[in-house]
C-alpha cells in the first residue's frame, strides 16, 4: 500500500500534475486498493482546514500585500540602504536586510522576492552589479521571508507538530538575521574583488535619520505583531488580523499609496493564493492519513533511531533528506507531510520541537533557491523576464554554502534558536 502510494505520487508529479492533485489522487488510489471507505478522504479534507491556526494564513497574506503595495517595501529598502549601502557589496547587503525586515511583515518567500526584487534589481544593475549576481542575491534573500517571523510555514508546522506557533516564531528571529549576515559575507568578499566595476556610496547620518523617520511605521509593525503575541494581548491568528488593519491604516492614511483598485487586486491575489495553499494542506493531510494508517511515522522513527546512533547522525540524515525534498517540493506541503514522520523521533535525541521546526523550515527554504523546482528562482527570473539559467550559477552556489554553514551552526548550538523563546517564558 505504501509502495503504491509513493509510486503513484511520484509518477503524477513527474507528469506535471499539480502537487495537491498528486497527493489526493495517490491517497485515494492507495485507500481504494486497500478496501477502505473513501468517504474518509472527504472528511479528512474538511477537518484539515477546520483549524483556528490556519486562519492566520490569509490575513498575513493580505497584510503582506497591503504593506508591499502601500509603500512599505520601498521605505524599508531606503532605510537599509542608508545603513549599509556604503559597505563593499552594500547594495547586496541591503537586499538581505530588507528581505529580513519584509519577512517580518509578509511571512511569504515568493512575496519577499517580488516586493524587494522589484525595487532592488534596477538599483543593483544601475550600480554595475552583474545580472546573475543580482538575481542570485534577490532569490536567496527571499527565503528569509519564511524564517523571520511571522512565517506561514511556521504556522503550518506548529499545527502539524502540536508545537507553540508563538515559540516557533520567536525561534526563527535570530536565525533569520544570522542567515542574512552569513550570506552578506559572500557579497562583501565578491564586491571587494570587483570594486572597479561597481559604484560606491557614502555614509550619511542625516540620510539614516531621514529614511528612519520615513520607515518608522514599517518598522513598528513587527513590534506590534510579535510584541502583542508575547505580551498575551492576542494570539498569532489575531495578530494577523491586527496586521491587516495596520497595513490598511499605513497605506491609506500615512503613506497614502493605497486606493480601492489596489486593495481589490490584493484581496483577489490573496484569495487565490490562500485557496491553493489550503487545498495543498488539505491534500497533504489526506496523504498523511494513509501514512498514519500504515504506521509509517512510527516505522520511520524506529529506523532513524536504529540507524542514527546520536544527535549528530540524526541531524545529518534529516538535513540530507530535507534538502533533497526541498529541491522538488514546495515548503508548505513538505512541512505537512514530513513533520508527522520525523516528530516521533525527536524525543529519542532530546531535540526541542521548536528547534526542529526552525531547522526544518531553513532546510526547505534553501530548497526554494535550488533547481529544478525552486520557486524563488522562477520569481527572481520573472523580475527581468529571463530564464532561471541567469539565476543559477556560482553566486547562487556560494550563497547556499553560506546558508548551510549557518544551518550547521544552529544545529550544533540549538540554544541560539531557543534564546528568545526562553527569554519570553
Amino acid at each position: 500500500m505504501i509502495a503504491l502510494l509513493f509510486l503513484s505520487f511520484f509518477i503524477l508529479l513527474i507528469l506535471g500534475i499539480p502537487i495537491a492533485l498528486c497527493l489526493v489522487a495517490s491517497s485515494i488510489l492507495a485507500l481504494y486498493v486497500s478496501g477502505a471507505n473513501l468517504v474518509v478522504v472527504v472528511q479528512k479534507l474538511f477537518t484539515a482546514m477546520d483549524s483556528y491556526s490556519l486562519m492566520a494564513i490569509p490575513f498575513f497574506m493580505i497584510a503582506g500585500g497591503l504593506l508591499a503595495e502601500g509603500g512599505v517595501s520601498k521605505r524599508l529598502t531606503d532605510f537599509a540602504k542608508s545603513l549599509v549601502g556604503w559597505l563593499p557589496g552594500g547594495i547586496a547587503i541591503v537586499v538581505f536586510l530588507s528581505s529580513a525586515f519584509f519577512g517580518a511583515i509578509s511571512g511569504s518567500s515568493a512575496a519577499t522576492v517580488a516586493a524587494i526584487g522589484s525595487i532592488m534589481l534596477p538599483a543593483m544593475l544601475e550600480d554595475g552589479y552583474p545580472l546573475k549576481f543580482s538575481l542570485a542575491t534577490i532569490a536567496t534573500g527571499g527565503f528569509l521571508g519564511i524564517i523571520v517571523p511571522p512565517s506561514i510555514p511556521m504556522v503550518i508546522y506548529g499545527m502539524a507538530a502540536g508545537a507553540s506557533v508563538s515559540e516557533v516564531f520567536m525561534g526563527g528571529f535570530l536565525p533569520g538575521f544570522m542567515l542574512a549576515g552569513g550570506m552578506s559575507i559572500y557579497s562583501v568578499i565578491w564586491a571587494m574583488r570587483n570594486k572597479d566595476i561597481i559604484k560606491s556610496h557614502k555614509f550619511s547620518l542625516k540620510n539614516v535619520w531621514i529614511t528612519f523617520k520615513s520607515a518608522i511605521f514599517a518598522l513598528i509593525m513587527p513590534l506590534i505583531v510579535l510584541g502583542g503575541i508575547y505580551g498575551g494581548i492576542f494570539t498569532p491568528t489575531e495578530a494577523a488580523c491586527v496586521a491587516v488593519f495596520y497595513g490598511l491604516f499605513v497605506g491609506l492614511f500615512v503613506y497614502k499609496e493605497l486606493n480601492f483598485k489596489i486593495i481589490v487586486s490584493i484581496l483577489r491575489s490573496s484569495i487565490i493564493t490562500t485557496g491553493v495553499l489550503l487545498f495543498v494542506i488539505a491534500a497533504a493531510t489526506a496523504f498523511g492519513l494513509v501514512l498514519t494508517r500504515e504506521n509509517v511515522p512510527q516505522t520511520v522513527a524506529h529506523m532513524i533511531t536504529s540507524f542514527a546512533a546520536n544527535r549528530f547522525t540524526f541531524w545529518m540524515l534529516v538535513t540530507v533528506m530535507l534538502l533533497i525534498v526541498g529541491t522538488f517540493m514546495d515548503t508548505c506541503p513538505a512541512v505537512m507531510i514530513l513533520t508527522p514522520i520525523f516528530a516521533p523521533a525527536l524525543a529519542a535525541y532530546n531535540i526541542n520541537p521548536v528547534v526542529f521546526g526552525v531547522v526544518m523550515i531553513i532546510n526547505l527554504g534553501i530548497g526554494l533557491c535550488t533547481p529544478p523546482v525552486g520557486l524563488n528562482l522562477y520569481v527572481a527570473a520573472g523580475l527581468k523576464k529571463t530564464t532561471i539559467e541567469n539565476v543559477v550559477g556560482r553566486h547562487l552556489l556560494w550563497y547556499l554554502f553560506a546558508a548551510l554553514a549557518v544551518l550547521i551552526l544552529l544545529m550544533s548550538v540549538p540554544q541560539i534558536i531557543m534564546f528568545i523563546p526562553n527569554l519570553m517564558k
